[in-house]
């Protein structure tokens, strides 16, 4: 494999370079069964992330992207990690954990991201947590929808991360 000689020098690792220059699952689902758009709020990329699921399982997942190279590997190396799930199993657990396991998956394939960057896995797990959201809705599953909106909020101190605080 080419090694991009930048890929260090901005701190990004091996596996950031490798799913940003051949992301996976690239491209629209026709009539998804479930649609997140994000507009990421601290740098303002676009992911879309669409679903098919069926009997509670994520059979299909891509994305489209107009971000940088941690928001495309972030989505790339998700919609890998969620094929084949539950969605019971992915939002099982307390709001919080739930969350920050949703990150873990984009965070713990990807390895250590530079500070500025932590902002990126989190639009990632927002625009998931909305396909769901809205592919429960559509099934008429309104316990799960409740369930989805009730973690969307605690995403929102996932963007705070590594934020650079105002000097005195």
């Amino acid at each position: 494999m080419n090694k991009a000689k930048t890929g260090p020098d901005l701190g990004y690792s091996a596996a950031v370079i490798e799913h940003f220059q051949n992301p996976r699952n690239v491209g629209r689902i026709e009539n998804p069964d479930g649609l997140g758009r994000i507009i990421n709020p601290v740098c303002g990329d676009v992911t879309e992330l669409y679903l098919k699921v069926r009997d509670g399982v994520v059979e299909a997942a891509t994305f489209q992207s107009l971000g940088c190279a941690v928001t495309i590997a972030s989505a790339s190396v998700f919609t890998e990690k969620i094929k084949g799930r539950k969605i019971s199993e992915l939002l099982a657990g307390k709001d919080e954990d739930v969350v920050g396991r949703l990150v873990g998956l984009i965070e713990g394939e990807l390895g250590e991201l530079p500070q500025q960057k932590l902002h990126c896995p989190p639009a990632t797990v927002q625009a998931f947590l909305e396909a769901i959201e809205k592919q429960s809705e559509k099934e008429g599953q309104t316990e799960l929808a409740a369930r989805v909106r009730a973690l969307l909020p605690k995403v929102q101190g996932y963007y705070q991360r590594g934020a650079e605080k105002e000097p005195d």
